[in-house]
């Protein structure tokens, strides 16, 4: 079954790293029962890299990134939403890991 969890419902804002981290607790809790969760951004019209960078590309320390994909769906997003989302992710799995 997949959680659909409305991120305004968690957070009053997505603005910030305090918000996104917010979000990446309910995230990762899901995803260590093995669970899909999905996030709707209704209400949001954009947000920064740092709720990004908190919600999301923190979740590599935990899982790898086709875990993420398999167990994470964003809808109701705003192209600017999505395209931060990919980016952050895309430069996080293409930069040189440090020795």
């Amino acid at each position: 079954m997949v959680s659909v969890i409305k991120a305004l419902d968690i957070v009053p804002d997505c603005y910030t790293w305090q918000s996104g981290d917010a979000v990446a607790r309910v995230i990762r809790d899901a995803f260590l029962r093995d669970q899909a969760i999905t996030i709707s951004f209704a209400g949001v019209t954009d947000v920064p890299t740092s709720f990004v960078n908190a919600a999301f590309i923190a979740l590599l320390d935990d899982f790898t990134f086709d875990f993420i994909k398999g167990h994470l769906k964003l809808v109701n997003c705003t192209r600017q939403i999505a395209d931060v989302v990919r980016r952050r992710f895309d430069f996080e799995l293409t930069r040189p890991k440090a020795a």
